[in-house]
């Protein structure tokens, strides 16, 4: 915390989490350094929710990539994975418009999901004309958000990083001020915000991934005298379960699960994310629709 400059930063540091999620995937270094990016800025805005909810990035490219997904809840577990299409191959040195965004009809969003009772999803669309995942996140906190927000993300294929520098919201108080006196300050502010943009963007991909943490914040900030929050570590989750497949399947309704079954004598369904391989029999789909033997009734996450 910059308590002078009324800003924060977050650094995130991923490494066994992030083999995690590549050892996954087959696909060009590019398309990984889009979803390791993808990946720290799903965490580093997720570091300061304030409810037990979880922030999902997700692009539609119309590109080599066709689906993009990072998520991470307030307890810093996140999973990621990505989709690519089947008749386009990425070009090597692929950049952001090539990779998800060819013909101007890409879709990037930001969904904040609350998983409170009768609050619902809500969802922001993120611009996809900028240069690449950190500039667009960008853009779209200061449009939508009102929050001056910088972010450096970087991605070598073993490693995943990024650090965030955002303005704090101005606190009001009860004193009183001049004009003169509110216009000074708000020009100080200014002046302690730019100060540390023009430090953060002195840190280089190299320094992100390999340094660590609190030497690399005391290099770039040491001169501000930040207050030092507490390390949280960050795991790779995912929350799917049999039970929520389960769920799932009893949304697409007996007649389309029956015709699954018709078809293939089971119905299989795997996880993009963790790799998790669930099978429904015939018994199986029948005690989804009559409830009398449902597959579970518990609901754990899958912890790796």
């Amino acid at each position: 915390m910059f308590d002078g400059g009324g800003a924060r930063a977050h650094l995130v540091q991923l490494d066994r989490s992030w083999l995690e999620v590549a050892c996954k995937h087959d696909t060009s270094p590019d398309v990984m350094r889009l979803l390791g990016e993808m990946s720290c800025a799903s965490i580093l805005l997720s570091a300061s929710l304030k409810y037990e909810g979880s922030v999902i990035l997700q692009i539609h490219g119309d590109g080599p990539v066709r689906l993009a997904v990072a998520e991470c809840n307030a307890k810093l577990g996140f999973r990621s994975t990505i989709k690519m299409s089947e008749t386009l191959e990425p070009a090597p040195g692929a950049d952001w418009k090539a990779l998800v965004n060819q013909n101007n009809l890409g879709r990037f969003s930001v969904v904040l999901d609350p998983k409170i009772d009768n609050q619902h999803p809500y969802q922001g669309i993120v611009p996809l004309h900028e240069a690449g995942v950190a500039q667009a996140l960008e853009s779209y906190m200061q449009r939508s958000e009102q929050l001056p927000t910088r972010l450096w993300l970087a991605c070598n294929g073993e490693r995943a990083a990024g650090l965030l520098l955002q303005k704090m919201p101005h606190q009001g108080g009860t004193n009183k001020k001049s004009d003169a006196q509110s216009e000074a300050a708000t020009e100080a502010s200014d002046d302690d915000w730019e100060r540390l943009i023009t430090l953060a963007q002195t840190v280089t991909a190299e320094e992100l991934l390999n340094v660590e943490a609190e030497t690399l914040l005391h290099r770039l900030f040491w001169q501000e005298a930040p207050k030092l929050l507490e390390d949280k570590p960050v795991q790779f989750s995912c929350s799917c379960s049999r039970a929520r497949v389960g769920r799932m399947l009893k949304t697409l309704g007996a007649e389309e699960v029956e015709s699954i079954l018709a078809e293939q004598g089971q119905v299989d369904v795997h996880c993009d994310f963790c790799n998790a391989a669930y099978h429904f029999d015939a018994v199986d789909c029948a005690a989804l629709f009559t409830g009398e033997h449902p597959p579970s009734s518990e609901d754990p996450s899958t912890i790796h």
